[in-house]
């Protein structure tokens, strides 16, 4: 789910955004997602989606951590977040783990075992969810907390919701924070409430997806449109 939010808190001025990205079923996150080489496929992915959950039409989601080497293999993968939970789209999400990879880094340029979320929504919809409206510089001015402020070093934290059919998240959880301890998982849930979707869309009717949202709390640049 690459809908890839990218946000920063400003002291002084308004706060900006970046990096929205576009919406697939199939998405990777983290310190390193720049790295993507591959996803699975939209064919992969329903191809995947669990027998009993498929015969009865059930959406789900899942996210895992995962570990990538230097040649960008995944390995180690645990299961973080599966909705609804005991369908088969936990096992399903982990039998596609071999289909994501990162690109290969020379020795220095990753951690031999760095850290990489992946992630899948099931069915894969006809139209993808895209903006209603983009979020406006001040709401990023509530956001922060003290110990955010005071941190001079890069923030990233990444939290997965999902969206209704009314274009709003909920059951959001925050699944990465480096640094931890200084209010990420706090800011980014805060952020929720601003962002507001039009749904993804399968057969003339909204659905509701899973959503992957990266935030870069010390960016620079504001966010382009999402298109």
């Amino acid at each position: 789910m690459r809908l890839a939010a990218i946000c920063v808190l400003a002291a002084a001025g308004p706060a900006t955004a970046q990096d929205f990205g576009v919406w697939t079923a199939a998405s990777l996150h983290g310190p390193y997602a720049g790295d993507r080489l591959s996803t699975p496929s939209d064919a992969e992915v329903m191809a995947a989606w669990p027998a009993r959950a498929a015969a009865r039409k059930l959406p789900g989601n899942a996210l895992a951590a995962c570990k990538a080497d230097i040649a960008g293999k995944l390995s180690g993968c645990r299961l973080m977040v599966e909705r609804p939970a005991n369908a088969g789209f936990g096992e399903a999400l982990l039998a596609l783990a071999p289909k994501y990879r990162l690109r290969y880094a020379p020795e220095g340029a990753r951690p031999a075992q760095a850290e990489v979320l992946i992630s899948v929504s099931w069915p894969v919809p006809d139209t993808a969810p895209d903006w209603l409206a983009a979020p406006k510089d001040g709401d990023f001015s509530t956001s922060s907390t003290d110990a955010a402020w005071r941190h001079s070093g890069p923030e990233l934290s990444v939290m997965n919701c999902l969206l209704g059919k009314l274009g709003t998240l909920f059951q959001c959880v925050v699944v990465y924070q480096d640094p931890p301890g200084i209010g990420l998982g706090e800011m980014s849930l805060r952020f929720a409430a601003y962002l507001r979707f039009k749904p993804a869309i399968l057969d003339g009717r909204p659905m509701p997806v899973g959503l992957t949202i990266a935030f870069n709390w010390k960016s620079e640049r504001r966010f382009p449109p999402l298109k």
